[in-house]
């Protein structure tokens, strides 16, 4: 009976570090950037986040805005995109405008309006958005597209690239 409850604990065990670990970055990241924003709504969102287990899809979703903003120079769309006005992604660097702690609260804040998987759309000017596309394609092995648009497949995450026309 202990060897199989062994490796459940070990699974559990695993999870919490993960979950403590995101934490832990968010925290820090928010320390730096809005040392003066209170804890409520970030913590809210983080509870969200945590309790439908997408802390490793958030990592890969900033991992993915670090690696194009590194290496192809670009940002998402300003004011576009599906977690604009979200506290977590902002701090992670995965948007880039500033949520506004007199907003409502927006749809990662409660786990009840997070649908899995959780449907996330990236903005990106026309002329790099196939850039970005192929970049994501070279690390990610399940990008495919849905409806002629592309996307990176994940467990409980489903991220869509979208391009923007600007005049």
């Amino acid at each position: 009976m202990s060897k199989q409850q062994n490796p459940k604990r070990k699974a559990q065990l695993s999870e919490r570090a993960r979950t403590e670990s995101f934490r832990f970055q968010v925290m820090w990241e928010k320390n730096k950037i809005l040392p003066e924003m209170t804890d409520e709504k970030l913590n809210a969102e983080l509870d969200a986040l945590c309790e439908k287990g997408l802390t490793e899809e958030m990592l890969i979703l900033q991992d993915i805005a670090e690696g194009v903003r590194k290496e192809l120079g670009c940002e998402t769309e300003a004011g576009k995109g599906s977690l604009e006005g979200s506290i977590v992604p902002f701090l992670l660097g995965i948007t880039t405008t500033c949520p506004n702690p007199d907003q409502p609260n927006n749809s990662l804040t409660h786990a009840g309006n997070i649908q899995l998987p959780l449907q996330v759309t990236l903005y990106y000017d026309n002329k790099i958005r196939n850039r970005v596309v192929d970049w994501v394609k070279a690390r990610y092995e399940t990008v495919t597209t849905r409806l002629g648009q592309p996307i990176l497949k994940m467990p409980k995450m489903v991220i869509e690239f979208k391009r923007v026309v600007k005049p």
